[in-house]
């Protein structure tokens, strides 16, 4: 039998949870049956040094719009790549390569076309929205990365539930197994318990909602440190809150992070206190892969990783009094830290290893070409 060309197509490779699973698919994707094709807008981002071939056998198609002469020169470009290359699977893996790759994968005879929703979408205009949802309607179909997710694209953007799959995100959990140790600009004393967020620092992921529970927290257990992981358009905002609190000694901002996994195992806790508009957190899935137990919000497909009261807890949205009482409960128990932690590494492996995400896409690719 012969390969599948399968065109991946993603925004950049720039550290973000689209980014990340795009790339750990072109690695995994098994080659002895489909040959994999890399696209993206911007051919920039850390995350490139880990493709086979690097960025040289990349396809970039910039855009500086959707609007424009050079955006029908792209256009133009893709159709020819995708007819040349006799491309067999689209593969879109955000927003944008929704938008692009979808209609111009239509348009050339491409014969199994996936888009993907990964979040919520309720930062999305409403003109954004509509556009995806006609974008999906020329797809085979929508991956989504949690049931939550495919229960929103059925009843919100109205997709028929055939047309929608769920596959959710996958972790190399190899990345999760080395030793911990210490981080450049991290502060990590011992006997103190550490408790981490790690997200961009933008206003949907609920920084100031952490900020206020560390404010109860450290009234009953002043030892406790706080780090807050990542970089973005709310810093001075998020450093003028922490001010205002008086939990300056409690709290560190330690920017944008390369060595995730090891600064994850070399923390107690980590809280995820998104307001909304996540899908299957990645911040989630690394803490647990790095056996840590969670504080996280009852958002997205947040539930379908933490087990409450199991791998960790689940908080409503904004409840600033239950997040810090959750903190505070796992903080006074390093026996519930231990074995939430070792539940919540177990339940990756057996779920979300990559590998096994991997094979799914696979299994999608072979029913739908055989459909065809």
């Amino acid at each position: 039998m012969s390969k599948r060309n399968v065109l991946i197509f993603t925004d950049s490779f720039n550290i973000g949870g689209s980014e990340r699973q795009a790339v750990e698919l072109i690695k995994r994707l098994d080659r002895s049956r489909f040959s994999p094709i890399v696209a993206c807008f911007k051919k920039v981002g850390p995350l490139a040094a880990e493709l086979p071939g690097g960025l040289e056998d990349v396809h970039a198609f910039p855009l500086s719009g959707f609007v424009s002469w050079g955006a029908l020169r792209r256009a133009h470009e893709f159709v020819k790549l995708v007819r040349r290359m006799q491309v067999q699977v689209v593969q879109c893996f955000d927003f944008y390569s929704n938008l692009f790759a979808i209609p111009l994968a239509r348009l050339a005879g491409v014969p199994v076309i996936l888009g993907c929703r990964r979040d919520e979408a309720v930062m999305r205009s409403a003109a954004q929205q509509k556009a995806e949802r006609l974008s999906y309607r020329l797809a085979t179909g929508v991956i989504a990365n949690a049931d939550a997710i495919k229960s929103q694209l059925i009843g919100r953007d109205g997709l028929h539930p055939e047309k929608v799959w769920v596959i959710h995100n996958g972790l190399d959990l190899k990345r999760f197994d080395g030793p911990s140790g210490p981080i450049s600009g991290v502060p990590l004393e011992n006997g103190t318990i550490t408790v981490a967020m790690v997200a961009n620092l933008r206003p949907e992921k609920g920084h100031v909602v952490f900020l206020k529970a560390i404010q109860q927290v450290v009234t009953q257990i002043p030892r406790a440190q706080f780090l807050i992981v990542g970089d973005g358009p709310m810093r001075e905002m998020i450093e003028m809150h922490i001010k205002e609190l008086g939990i300056a000694g409690s709290v560190t901002m330690t920017g944008a992070v390369t060595n995730i996994p090891s600064l994850l195992r070399s923390v107690d806790i980590v809280v995820l206190a998104s307001l909304k508009n996540e899908g299957l957190p990645n911040a989630v899935m690394e803490a647990m892969a790095a056996g840590k137990p969670v504080v996280a919000t009852d958002v997205g497909g947040t539930r379908e990783l933490v087990t409450e009261g199991v791998t960790g807890y689940l908080v409503p949205s904004g409840d600033v009094s239950m997040m810090a009482n959750r903190i505070k409960d796992l903080a006074l128990s390093p026996a519930a830290q231990k074995t939430m932690g070792e539940k919540a590494r177990r339940k990756i492996e057996a779920q979300f290893a990559v590998e096994r995400i991997a094979r799914r896409f696979e299994q999608l690719y072979d029913e739908l070409s055989g459909r065809r």
